[in-house]
């Protein structure tokens, strides 16, 4: 059988150079801002020039190459091969919950956690059960360490939400240990080059625990960066390498293989960055061919849009950035279930793009070429004029060879319209409800001595907020 295979390019071997030399330039003569003295202090260490009244840190050009070699040095972090990957999907943490129904938006709630925890068990595409939003029904101190109890409790698949606050990082930390897991801390600058001191704290403090840390940027074309991609790019790719230092300043490894790639455009109308515009699917092929370059796994926000409904909108911008990006060899695409750009989460959509990934790994799964499935016997046998409806063959692989849809219409005009000529989201809603049945009837799948320690860690975090 032959896998699909593609090597998709808008960037020739040279200007990938410049890019990577102009990038090296910035961090050469201008650096990043990192408030924080511990971090000034392992940055200097680690043989990087650091001006103590700025918290200016700048990289010599042969200091990041070297450090860059070390990296491309793990046998893992190069992965030239052209197969296409298959999709996964993660959940990113909203602030605000869509409900299509009433064409309403409202903040989030511990209960739509439980219920988004409920239905990504049933969705095969979605290895983790992430949090869909900000329980906004709690202290917001509070959140994310709830956040990961219940998860904790009542996911069979792993998962988490973002890490907020050096508070809440040291009993996150503590959960994970308790369910011996790992967890982790995005580490991501403030374009233009600059960290916040919280989250270089929160860093420092996943470091000391031995867990991972990620980087990720989200530079903004016209905005936070320079309004030509090639300018977003230089931009982008710089912040990416000196976080990339930071990681290995605050650890002492060098075992990060993600070029985790987020930048997009700004429309100048509303100010709002777009997830959608074609833009996104350039973006998505140089972001691959740079994460290439460097010898690292390829994340890229692509497989997204700006549409506030999983309408024609909706999917014909996942689908260019989507396959655009997967050709060109990006392995993770960016976080599903959201409505628009950030403005919120939405179940029906989570459900769509779990079929939609499906749908799309169907593909990759190429043309398998086999006596069997060659089926010259069967052929013969049925000779001129007949159909293969009722042979052996067929019912022995009907199932295997045919995509089967519960969302997608394959029924004609008459058939719909007697079903209730539901479309893709009236059929995605139905589904959340079928799958979320008494969810809040589910049992921990912890021991119950997990249990009863998760409890006892968010007590803890309540007396210290109130002692605080």
């Amino acid at each position: 059988m032959k896998e699909l295979q593609a090597r998709v390019e808008v960037l020739t071997s040279e200007e990938i150079q410049v890019i990577h030399r102009s990038s090296l330039r910035i961090l050469e003569r201008v650096g990043v801002r990192v408030p924080h003295e511990d971090c000034l202090a392992r940055c200097a260490r680690a043989g990087a020039k650091v001006d103590e009244s700025s918290g200016v840190v700048r990289f010599p050009a042969s200091l990041m190459e070297e450090v860059l070699q070390r990296f491309r040095g793990q046998p893992e972090a190069d992965l030239p091969d052209p197969k296409v990957a298959p999709l996964t999907g993660v959940i990113s943490t909203q602030v605000y919950l869509v409900d299509y129904d009433t064409q309403t938006r409202r903040l989030g709630s511990l209960d739509d956690v439980r219920k988004g925890i409920a239905l990504v068990q049933h969705l095969n595409n979605f290895p983790t059960a992430n949090a869909v939003v900000v329980p906004s029904d709690v202290a917001t101190e509070l959140a994310d360490i709830v956040c990961f109890q219940l998860i904790y409790s009542y996911s069979k698949k792993p998962g988490g939400t973002y890490v907020l606050t050096p508070f809440s990082a040291k009993h996150v930390i503590s959960m994970a240990q308790v369910m011996d897991r790992s967890v982790w801390f995005l580490l991501d600058p403030v374009s233009p080059l600059q960290f916040r001191r919280e989250n270089i704290e929160i860093a420092s403090i996943f470091a000391r625990a031995g867990q991972p840390l990620y980087i990720g940027s989200m530079v903004m074309a016209g905005a936070t960066g320079p309004v030509t991609l090639a300018g977003t790019l230089c931009l982008h790719n710089a912040e990416l390498l000196a976080t990339l230092f930071l990681v290995h300043a605050l650890t002492q490894e060098y075992r990060y293989d993600i070029y985790n790639s987020g930048p997009h455009t700004v429309d100048p109308r509303t100010m709002i960055c777009s997830f959608g515009s074609p833009n996104q699917a350039l973006l998505g092929i140089c972001m691959a061919q740079l994460g290439r370059f460097y010898g690292i796994r390829r994340v890229a926000n692509v497989g997204l849009t700006d549409s506030l409904r999983p309408d024609f909108q909706c999917g014909i911008e996942k689908a260019v950035s989507g396959v655009f990006g997967g050709l060109a060899g990006i392995q993770t695409i960016g976080c599903q279930g959201l409505v628009g750009a950030d403005q919120g989460f939405s179940y029906e959509q989570l459900v769509l793009d779990n079929e939609w990934m499906e749908f799309y790994n169907f593909i990759l799964r190429g043309v398998e070429v086999t006596e069997e499935t060659i089926a010259a016997d069967v052929i013969e046998a049925i000779g001129i004029g007949g159909n293969f409806l009722g042979e052996e063959h067929t019912a022995k692989n009907f199932r295997t060879s045919l995509f089967q849809s519960k969302f997608l219409n394959r029924k004609d005009w008459e058939t719909w319209i007697a079903d209730g000529g539901k479309d893709t989201l009236a059929r995605a809603h139905d589904y959340v409800g079928d799958m979320t049945a008494n969810y809040g009837a589910a049992l921990p799948v912890c021991t119950a001595q997990q249990f009863d320690e998760l409890a006892r860690i968010v007590v803890l975090a309540r007396k210290e907020l109130q002692q605080s």
